[in-house]
């Protein structure tokens, strides 16, 4: 299974070391991101060095890192379902069209808090707390 992680995930997988963070290391599904995630990420990194208290060069290491384990999907493989994800949630959240495109377009499902993304019928969500129910680890 392929499971889509809003920038939310990562950004609270960069603030702590959570369960979060352990999940986005040791899961065993694919983890995709759009990549207009690094931008958005970017937006918020004077927030993440002050939440976290890693120095800036700290961050964007550790962005490196959790990116190792994370697909980023360029718009070209998920830009004909916008459309379709436009339809289902662009009323709701506008800023969500883009991950559900990608989650359709990848046949996956989608990790985030935003409880927005139930508004949508088309692929599942999962919180992180379902997450955590739902899926086996690997062993690091």
């Amino acid at each position: 299974m392929k499971l889509v992680i809003d920038a939310n995930v990562v950004i609270s997988a960069l603030i702590a070391d959570s369960k979060t963070r352990e999940l986005i290391v040791t899961l065993e599904p694919d983890l995709l991101t759009p990549a207009f995630v690094y931008e958005e990420i970017g937006n918020y990194e004077d927030l993440i060095v002050e939440k976290s208290g890693m120095e800036p060069a700290r961050v964007a290491q550790f962005i490196d890192l959790l990116f190792q384990y994370i697909d980023v999907v360029p718009a070209s493989e998920f830009y004909p379902a916008i459309e379709k994800a436009d339809e289902a949630i662009g009323e709701t959240d506008p800023d969500d069209v883009l991950y559900l495109a990608c989650a359709i377009a990848c046949d996956a499902a989608i990790w985030s808090a935003d409880s927005d993304f139930d508004e949508q019928n088309i692929v599942e969500t999962y919180s992180t707390s379902d997450v955590i129910d739902s899926f086996e680890t690997r062993q690091m």
